[in-house]
């Protein structure tokens, strides 16, 4: 039961830092894509652009938290 649940807890923690990675390589993708094609003025503007912004560097925060965690001896 015991070995059982520390491999289900490795597996979920495999599985959301590959969706974390995903999601934060697919906003990366749509914030370049945004810059190339708005004007600075036109992102300070963009409620949504910031906030996808904030969601970006939150993705990877918790990333490199998760690595750094897993990374200690």
């Amino acid at each position: 039961m015991k070995q059982r649940a520390e491999q289900m807890t490795g597996n979920a923690v495999r599985v959301l830092l590959q969706t974390l990675t995903r999601n934060w390589y697919d906003t990366g993708i749509i914030l370049d894509e945004f810059e190339a094609t708005h004007n600075d003025l036109e992102c300070d503007r963009s409620k949504q652009y910031a906030a996808l912004v904030a969601g970006h560097f939150a993705l990877k925060a918790a990333i490199d938290k998760i690595n750094n965690q897993l990374n200690k001896k």
